[in-house]
């Protein structure tokens, strides 16, 4: 899979709220061969990106969306190159990232480096500070 999260602004932002049309919004990743990515994506131009981003979307949502254009149509886009917005996710590296539970009394971790379903991203931050939440409470 290219996207590795993606959110409809439309359903969760109320500025962007609207019966006839959606705006989402993409992380696609991993983005160079470096961070375990088969092509390059960063070097690679805007229309080709939307193009693959289109592809991914219409495997997702086939009933709403055809790379060739017939369903949901894109009225936009903005791609914004971000390299180094992520660590390169290569198998065996999760075992180092800590547990938001430490064996130092009162002291627990979060943020989007501990161990978590996610990437270093904001998301992964707000489920590490979810977890170590509970950590706390326990």
């Amino acid at each position: 899979p290219l996207l590795s999260v993606y959110a409809d602004m439309s359903e969760c932002c109320k500025e962007y709220a609207s019966s006839e049309r959606s705006m989402l919004e993409l992380v696609f990743a991993p983005c160079s061969k470096l961070a375990g990515s088969d092509i390059d994506w960063i070097g690679r131009p805007d229309e080709e990106i939307v193009q693959a981003v289109m592809g991914e979307l219409e495997r997702l949502f086939p009933s709403e969306i055809a790379a060739d254009g017939s369903k949901a149509k894109v009225l936009k886009h903005a791609i914004v190159k971000t390299p180094r917005s992520v660590y390169a996710a290569i198998p065996g590296r999760n075992k180092f990232r800590p547990s938001q539970a430490t064996p130092v009394g009162n002291f627990t971790l979060a943020g989007d480096f501990t161990y978590q379903k996610f990437l270093g991203s904001m998301e992964g931050a707000v489920l590490s500070g979810k977890l170590a939440a509970e950590v706390v409470a326990d």
